[in-house]
């Protein structure tokens, strides 16, 4: 009997251990399967599901994808010119010569046509290039000897700073090589030389684009000053390399003004040494990035395009598809009200209308929580029973509800748009500029770029010829837009 009673003792204990073992299995392999379930979903992210650029997009679906919309678009117009739309063409000008051709003999019976009858012209018109050649001028100045005795001396002019060196002109294109074309810096200097037959030197072309920023200090003074009475200010801030280190592009910008700055830093301490923040009472419109929340003096408004994405990530789940779409369908109906409502020239949609959408919109982010386990998600990740998916839901609607008055602040202001494009806009040849040159070689010189970068966005959203802002540059001084007051 002590026998069998010993028997059942250890049998309950060895279960008893087999089922420790297998709950310890069991959390194991949920924990196992999350991690599998987050590295497919990071694996299967694009573009359209997080903050990543389009060129970061796997090539195939990629092509997949510009097939279809190229089928899409087929179906619905065909390609080239549209019915009743003007044609686009090259207009005629007055002609700086012409050239007259005439046939020596007739084609029938092959006489001379010397004295022939002129019976009709035709004309077409040919727009060229003269050949590129410097234009080389001595200034030459004298010195007069006085009656009185004492001699004077002429002042070169400001081009003529050496016994020899380039003006303003090509100054002014060896910097819109650099900071419009992104040409990197050796090949800006063989374009010059095949132009010019001059060797020039790398060292030259820095000197110029330090120089252009240096002559920018007054245009940039002015740009900060205007910008923080600005209504309504874009803000986004994207990375890039100064040498194997990583700086950080900053941008504050409107429809027609934008500031471009380089600074080792992201976040706070980049803000206050760009300024403008500290005291701005406007609007701001970010993508939700936490420094931005110190600048309490005025209003924010985060990205909406941002949400979105995050929304299409969640909804990748399919327990969260049907309210990731929801969500979506309100903040979709939130731009449509606010652009009716600035198309009928309202300053903020109607408050009947915009309640019932705030009403709308915070019944449906909050319905989540009933999908989530309770409480909050552990710090820690693949712990407590909280799945991946989940985790993104909750920190979405979380973030959907402590911000909602950002986030729906288009209704009450309908200069606000959904979305942050004017700054995403303004750092895109940023972006550009870091694939074709590569990294920039000095702080300095990726802060001369920021600085001409801003003169010449700034002299593009006023339709300005840009070549021919910096020929102005570097001769009378910098272009200011004539700028109505702020609106």
């Amino acid at each position: 009997m002590r026998g069998a009673l010993g028997t059942i003792e250890r049998l309950q204990a060895e279960n008893e251990a087999l089922r420790s073992q297998n709950e310890a299995l069991r959390s194991e392999n949920e924990s196992l399967g999350d991690r599998v379930s987050r590295l497919e979903a990071e694996r299967r992210a694009d573009s359209s599901t997080t903050g990543r650029p389009p060129s970061s997009n796997p090539i195939a679906p990629r092509k997949k994808r510009a097939e279809r919309r190229a089928e899409e678009r087929a179906e619905k117009r065909r390609q080239g010119k549209q019915p009743g739309t003007p044609g686009a063409n090259l207009a005629r000008r007055v002609p700086d010569g012409v050239v007259e051709h005439a046939p020596a003999d007739c084609w029938s019976c092959g006489a001379g046509l010397v004295s022939a009858e002129v019976v009709g012209t035709a004309v077409r018109q040919v727009v060229d290039l003269p050949p590129v050649r410097p234009v080389v001028t001595d200034h030459v100045v004298y010195r007069l000897r006085c009656a009185c005795g004492a001699e004077t001396t002429a002042d070169f002019p400001p081009e003529a700073r050496a016994s020899v060196c380039f003006g303003p002109e090509v100054r002014a294109f060896a910097t819109y090589l650099l900071d419009r074309q992104h040409l990197p810096l050796g090949r800006t200097a063989e374009l010059l030389e095949d132009l010019l037959g001059v060797k020039v030197s790398t060292g030259w072309l820095c000197a110029v684009q330090a120089e252009a920023a240096g002559k920018l200090t007054p245009f940039l003074a002015w740009l900060k000053e205007r910008l923080a009475t600005e209504p309504v200010l874009h803000a986004d801030e994207t990375g890039t390399a100064v040498l194997t280190t990583k700086h950080w592009i900053h941008t504050l910008t409107t429809n027609l003004l934008t500031l471009i700055a380089v600074h080792p830093r992201r976040g706070r301490e980049a803000f206050a040494d760009i300024g403008i923040l500290a005291d701005y009472a406007g609007t701001l419109v970010h993508d939700g990035y936490a420094s931005y929340d110190d600048f309490s003096t005025g209003l924010h408004a985060q990205c909406g395009a941002h949400l979105l994405r995050h929304l299409k990530n969640v909804g990748q789940a399919e327990l969260f598809a049907a309210w990731a779409s929801q969500v979506t369908g309100v903040l979709m109906e939130a731009k449509a009200a606010s652009e009716a409502a600035a198309a009928a020239g309202l300053a903020a949609v109607e408050p009947a209308r915009a309640e019932e959408i705030r009403r709308s919109y915070s019944e449906i982010v909050n319905d989540v929580f009933d999908l989530l386990p309770p409480g909050r998600p552990p710090r820690k990740c693949h712990t407590g029973g909280w799945s991946t998916a989940e985790r993104k839901a909750w920190n979405l609607a979380t973030r959907l509800t402590d911000d909602a008055d950002q986030v729906l602040r288009l209704l009450d202001d309908t200069r606000v748009p959904l979305d942050n494009n004017v700054a995403e806009r303004a750092l895109r040849m940023v972006k550009l500029h870091d694939k074709i040159s590569g990294p920039f070689h000095s702080l300095s010189s990726a802060q001369a770029f920021a600085a001409v970068r801003s003169y010449l966005q700034t002299a593009a959203h006023h339709n300005e010829n840009l070549l021919g802002a910096l020929r102005q540059l570097f001769t009378a001084g910098a272009w200011l837009p004539a700028v109505a007051a702020p609106g």
